[in-house]
């Protein structure tokens, strides 16, 4: 790959000017190039797929039942901060800091990631017993709960991150998602029903498992010299608890739309709604795949030059903001075709929802830019402030406009949620930031 891009960055050479050819040569930047895309071809891939497949998926169970399987899904989301406990940001931050505390530190994760997924599902599962009457949708909120337990093997996949290694998660997803495609086409075919269906999801994690723990053997690198450390465990905990927080108004504040669309206006209109979402949000890995490859390097940064660290930091705000309004004209144009073409005929009215729906992107891109910068500053409980905050207004702003409005409401009331803080945040940060440009300048 390193050839590749030693082909790409000659004939790039040629287009820029004189001082800013030396970039194309650094190492680093070949290393982080390269990293980003390995994950970009990758998610892109892997997520084409999934996407239609899960259309397919729309198409064959239709608005009512795909509102069955989209409500469960987005029910067990509300306990997924339980399973995290916060730790992925922070277990990322230490491996690139303290590499040589490798199975210390994997190995404390782990036991707390194991921990909190067996919350997660207790209180999943208690939680479809009491709010629900549905034995399908209870089965079903059961069953997808199962994946709290599953993910806890992925800290894999943040020390490959950490070590600039996308590639390797990358082909793990790929190899989970063309199995998983291949028996959800299955299921498809063979006219199975919801249940088969939510099994096949579940399975998603464990493939995905899989891959990760053979590909770390494969380095050499043995999961039995992972160990726990209490003294570590209790040092993570305090630094993560606002982050578990803040993933719980996160989780949320992105699924809350869904559950409440289902418990107001029923599974049919929760069908509708989550085609919608499905398209725009197709494009929501951009973000996690520039937060993952980019973070070593911005932390790298504050360690080393607070100049190039504060100018990445402002870079990465207008990249997400110049991606996601992209993303928002595009779609906005071909709501229709893509609603028709994809869902069909009975999904016609997703088509205004996606109008509206997809224009949150741009403060959700925002958003997530700003959590990296308050996770490398270490101010945790500003991530827990900034999506709590966010996620009250998200409610309140549901309660009010799906009664009144119907999907349009829950539509609106996520663009509105989504977009004011990020929007705010970012440009105070920018405003900062350039004038302690200005002042060092002067």
């Amino acid at each position: 790959i390193y050839k590749m891009l030693d082909y790409i960055f000659q004939k790039l050479e040629r287009f820029l000017p004189l001082k800013y050819r030396w970039i194309l040569n650094h190492d680093g930047f070949k290393r982080y190039f390269a990293n980003t895309g390995w994950m970009f071809a990758g998610q892109m891939f892997s997520l084409l797929v999934s996407f239609f497949i899960g259309a397919w998926l729309a198409r064959y169970l239709g608005p009512e039942n795909y509102g069955v399987l989209s409500y469960a899904v987005a029910f067990v989301g509300l306990f997924g901060f339980v399973a995290s406990l916060g730790v992925d940001g922070i277990l990322n931050r230490e491996l690139v800091e303290f590499p040589e505390k490798r199975d210390e530190l994997l190995g404390t994760a782990f036991r707390l990631k194991l921990i909190g997924g067996t919350i997660a599902i207790v209180l999943c599962v208690a939680g479809a017993f009491i709010f629900q009457t549905s034995s399908i949708i209870r089965l079903l909120i059961i069953l997808f709960s199962l994946t709290f337990i599953l993910q806890t093997i992925n800290i894999i996949s943040t020390y490959f991150l950490a070590e600039v290694k996308s590639k390797i998660n990358v082909k793990t997803i790929l190899t989970a998602t063309l199995i998983s495609s291949i028996l959800k086409v299955a299921i498809i075919l063979s006219g199975k029903g919801v249940i088969w269906i939510m099994i096949i999801f579940v399975l998603d994690l464990f493939w995905q498992g899989v891959g990760l723990v053979s590909a770390y053997r494969k380095f050499g690198l043995k999961i039995k010299n992972w160990f726990y450390n209490k003294i570590l465990a209790r040092e993570m905990l305090k630094n993560a608890w606002p982050l578990m927080l803040a993933a719980a108004a996160w989780y949320i504040y992105i699924r809350i739309d869904q559950v409440m669309v289902g418990a107001l206006l029923g599974n049919l209109a929760v069908g509708i709604y989550a085609a919608a979402v499905k398209i725009a949000e197709i494009w929501n890995f951009i973000p996690g795949i520039i937060f993952a490859s980019l973070f070593p390097a911005i932390i790298n940064a504050k360690n080393t030059d607070l100049q190039i660290y504060k100018r990445r930091l402002k870079a990465l705000y207008l990249l997400m903001a110049g991606i996601s309004l992209s993303i928002a004209v595009v779609t906005t144009i071909l709501a229709p075709w893509l609603i028709i073409l994809l869902f069909g005929k009975a999904y016609f009215s997703a088509i205004i929802i996606l109008r509206i729906y997809v224009w949150s992107g741009v403060g959700l891109f925002i958003g997530g830019a700003i959590n990296q910068y308050f996770l490398t500053e270490n101010r945790s409980r500003h991530i827990f402030l900034y999506n709590l905050l966010s996620m009250l207004l998200n409610v309140v702003l549901n309660f009010i406009l799906i009664p009144r409005v119907g999907l349009t409401g829950a539509a609106w009331a996520t663009l509105i949620s989504y977009s004011a803080g990020p929007i705010v945040v970012a440009v105070m940060e920018l405003l900062k930031i350039s004038g302690d440009r200005k002042i060092i300048r002067n």
